[in-house]
């Protein structure tokens, strides 16, 4: 397909953008919309469920706050975190920190950090003591191993499988600065572990007949569900069949799933959900329905792939957090149709479609199970009539408008190399809606200042703070943007839409996965591959945060302070 080719989803694009302006101009002039989803259904947790991740937050009741708490940044390439005039960070948990008695240490590439406040199952929302989970998302065979030459050493198969997965560290601020504590809870989930398999896949053909898998990899962004668990979303998982396979036994059928963790309890078995799908997830969104079953945001993070959304059977109980925790085991999976603005069961019993669908050249049916359509998701999303859609990479929730926000990096296969960012308001202000509509927010490029749009986090106040997933460098098309930056956009008001720059990172790096402390005081961050473009060890490319003694580049957590808190007025 040629560049000059418009996609259907470009052509929608081309039909919402005059549609888009007349929204701002009403928005900026005070024009009220639809009811808010939180009054609609009042549900009181909404807000403080939906900002932050999914972390707690605390309420900042109807105060909005559309100025930024600091004043902007100016693009640069320097090998440091820039950050504004007030503003510091602190190196924490970087790649190969220990942190625990038996000998287990950070992994590598750090991407979404889930933040769990230590007292959260006894109902607290300490902003100075919690169980972090640091997604690892990949391996690089320079400084993971050292093997450049053979990537298929046993040995270095076995560095690269123990580096990625997820990390579980306790961390706790005393005075201004954080530090890891040894507690019995930090550990590490690699390509090694024992994950379980739930659902409607479990046993099935399609995965071997596996109900116990080995390993979760590809960890990419997340989520956290309201019972305090994390959701970890297994991404680029197909590639380690070349290297890994022969020499692990690596079976990619088993990995692309959603995960979810028990943070607090390290002897539970992590558990595949694949009554979510199976595709390259980049994320999970979760919030309550109005009638208490669970709702998650999914995007599949490839060129011309789609959206979903997943609605549980079950309901929410906040007084069991037991029965909870099975409540992703069974539920509906469907896949956004952003032409008719409607949600697309993907049920084989129960959508006719899927059961008619039939491979254009060989006239073969697409899928025959319904453990196809889950195992294969994105093949059965294609089939009925998902729309393909620019890289879907993050998604997030307003904590005001129950609004969904969807980061749409870039798509050079069309054209599009700096994304834009949608947002979809369900009918009738109803998580769990058969249909939608939809506008644009932002659009990437020289004009708006940022390009790609990567993960997304909400405050409180209902600002959108959103990091980049961007070629850099200098004398190229996102020499613009200088590193990769994070920014700040408000969501009402005069500003709406536009992007203020808040941080820019080290070279070579993305910025990823952030979420602050409840009272909104500090913003973790993770600082993903500095230097990943260093030919050798003696021509790196950065520095950050390397080991005192060493110039080798370390990906890692980041604790930056500075912020006044979300009680505070700016």
């Amino acid at each position: 397909m040629s560049v000059a080719e418009k996609s259907l989803w470009h052509k929608l694009l081309d039909g919402k953008v005059s549609r888009r302006m007349v929204i701002q101009s009403a928005i900026a002039a005070g024009v009220a919309g639809s009811l808010k989803v939180a009054e609609a259904q009042g549900a009181a947790q909404s807000g403080d469920v939906n900002a932050n991740n999914g972390a707690p937050a605390a309420s900042v009741g109807n105060r909005a706050q559309l100025r930024p708490p600091f004043s902007t940044v100016e693009t640069n390439f320097n090998d440091d975190l820039t950050l504004p005039v007030g503003y510091d960070y602190q190196v924490l948990a970087p790649w190969g920190e220990l942190i625990n008695e038996r000998g287990d240490t950070v992994g590598y590439n750090h991407d979404f950090v889930g933040y769990f406040p230590i007292d959260l199952l006894e109902g607290g929302s300490s902003s100075a003591d919690a169980l972090l989970t640091i997604n690892q998302e990949y391996p690089n065979a320079l400084f993971v191993g050292g093997n450049v030459d053979n990537a298929t050493d046993p040995k270095q198969v076995e560095a690269e499988m123990k580096a990625v997965g997820v990390s579980v560290v306790r961390v706790r601020r005393g005075g201004n600065a954080w530090e890891v504590v040894m507690d019995p809870r930090n550990r590490r989930i690699d390509a090694t572990t024992e994950c379980e398999l739930t659902g409607p896949v479990r046993g099935k053909e399609v995965v071997g007949g596996a109900t116990v898998v080995k390993g979760s990899v590809g960890n990419c962004s997340g989520g956290q569900t309201p019972w305090g668990t994390l959701l970890t979303c297994e991404e680029n998982v197909d590639g380690y069949t070349e290297t890994w396979g022969e020499a692990s036994d690596y079976d990619a059928t088993h990995q692309g799933w959603i995960t979810e963790i028990d943070p607090f309890d390290a002897s539970a078995r992590p558990k595949k959900r694949t009554a979510m799908g199976r595709f390259r997830h980049e994320n999970a969104a979760v919030t309550l329905a109005a009638d208490g079953r669970v709702v998650v945001y999914m995007g599949d993070d490839m060129r011309d792939a789609c959206v979903y959304k997943f609605v549980s059977k079950g309901s929410y109980n906040p007084d069991d957090r037991a029965a909870n925790m099975d409540l992703l085991v069974e539920g509906d999976l469907y896949v956004a149709d952003f032409s008719s603005g409607a949600w697309l069961l993907l049920d084989y019993d129960r959508n006719q479609d899927l059961k008619d669908a039939v491979d254009e050249e060989t006239g073969a049916s697409v899928v025959r199970s319904q453990a196809q359509v889950l195992a294969d998701a994105r093949t059965a999303a294609l089939a009925i009539g998902g729309t393909p859609v620019d890289r879907p990479e993050d998604i997030e929730i307003h904590p005001r408008t129950g609004e969904v926000y969807v980061a749409l990096t870039n798509n050079s296969d069309h054209g599009n190399y700096y994304g834009q960012i949608v947002k979809l308001r369900e009918s009738a202000d109803d998580w769990a809606a058969a249909s939608f509509h939809w506008e644009i927010f932002a659009v990437g490029g020289p004009q708006s200042g940022f390009s790609s749009p990567d993960n997304l986090v909400f405050d409180p106040h209902g600002n959108l703070w959103m990091v980049t997933d961007s070629g850099t460098g200098e004398d190229s098309i996102y020499e613009f943007l200088g590193n990769n930056s994070m920014f700040f956009f408000p969501t009402e008001g005069p500003d709406v839409g536009k992007a203020f720059r808040f941080a820019v990172g080290p070279n070579e790096a993305e910025m990823t996965g952030p979420v602050w402390t409840p009272d909104g005081k500090t913003l973790f961050l993770s600082i993903q591959h500095p230097g990943e473009d260093s030919e050798s060890l003696d021509a790196l490319t950065s520095n950050f945060a390397a080991k005192e003694g060493t110039n080798v580049p370390r990906p890692t957590l980041v604790a930056i302070s500075g912020f006044p808190g979300w009680g505070a007025d700016v």
